[in-house]
């Protein structure tokens, strides 16, 4: 049977970060968790681990205090299979025994100029965040559009997403295409300038971002109607960000997406790992599963089971 649980979500309360939801914001949730693309359930906004199934049927009600609120279900994947790749690299596919349910955020579209996100909870202020990217237009001379998003949890660890164009994808090896003459005589220009980029924007939000002790992610991803690719860096160190996104360095990804395709992707994520070396993490297919290593099952269910853990013995003290 398909686990199912309600929970409130959001409300018009001052949250933990300081941060009143209107009642209009709530609402404008109301498409997503109720259209046929679902929002994810995921633990602790952690990018890298699989999502535990999607949310759904969400309604907004007032309480007695009069303030309003959001609740959603959290329906769990049912239904697990373990499988191999011809290469014997052994993946978990997690999904639901009725229905199918993709997930909204396979439905990005690609972008015409580079795009650079992030989260404001991890800064002092807007004002940090205004100064790391006037510095990173100065330095690098490429023209990107600047945006935010939100983490509604205790505070999560700093993470920064650059969306990049088709033909900085092409030119990287993302994705295998031929570009367009005119483009790709000025292509180099525009590749030494997007390092220029990275490099900067990864020295100056390491310098900045709270807390400072946890590790960095930086996202970089490319969205696009065919498949996602979405590409995560975890680390304390700006120069290790630039050093894993050399054509070298990513000449396998366009050969592991070849290898998935036949598993329906709708987004594929890969990871850059203690090795230096990009890998498989996990993919979301066009029915609504998830499908991975075993690594990244395996950690998403160990933190999963220290909250639970942390959670109980909290109970038991009261």
């Amino acid at each position: 049977m398909i686990k199912k649980e309600r929970y409130v979500i959001s409300s018009t309360h001052v949250d933990s970060q300081g941060v009143r939801m209107a009642k209009s914001a709530l609402e404008s949730a109301l498409p997503q968790l109720n259209g046929k693309r679902k929002v994810r359930l995921g633990l602790e906004h952690i990018r890298t681990f699989p999502p535990f199934g999607v949310m759904m049927n969400g309604e907004i009600f007032q309480g007695e205090d009069e303030h309003f609120y959001l609740a959603a279900e959290s329906v769990y994947f049912d239904k697990q299979e373990l499988f191999k790749l011809e290469d014997g690299t052994k993946l978990i596919k997690e999904y639901f025994s009725e229905g199918i349910h993709p997930f909204v955020e396979c439905e990005e579209d690609e972008v015409d100029k580079l795009e650079i996100s992030t989260d404001p909870a991890n800064f002092e202020g807007d004002q940090d965040i205004s100064e790391v990217n006037r510095i990173v237009a100065e330095q690098s001379g490429l023209e990107f559009t600047q945006s935010k998003f939100g983490r509604k949890s205790a505070l999560s660890d700093p993470e920064t997403i650059v969306t990049i164009t088709k033909s900085l994808a092409i030119i990287l090896g993302i994705i295998k295409s031929k570009l367009p003459e005119k483009i790709s005589e000025a292509i180099g220009d525009d590749l030494a300038k997007f390092y220029k980029l990275i490099s900067t924007l990864a020295i100056e939000t390491i310098k900045r971002v709270k807390p400072a002790n946890r590790p960095k992610n930086f996202v970089i991803e490319y969205p696009n109607a065919e498949c996602i690719i979405e590409l995560v860096i975890t680390t304390h160190k700006a120069d290790r960000v630039l050093n894993s996104l050399t054509i070298e360095k990513l000449a396998i990804i366009t050969s592991k997406t070849e290898q998935l395709k036949n598993l329906n992707p709708e987004k594929i994520q890969f990871i850059y790992n203690d090795d230096d070396n990009w890998e498989f993490n996990y993919l979301l297919s066009s029915d609504g599963s998830a499908i991975g290593t075993i690594k990244a099952f395996n950690k998403r269910n160990m933190l999963y089971n220290q909250i639970l853990k942390a959670q109980n013995e909290r109970e038991e003290k009261q």
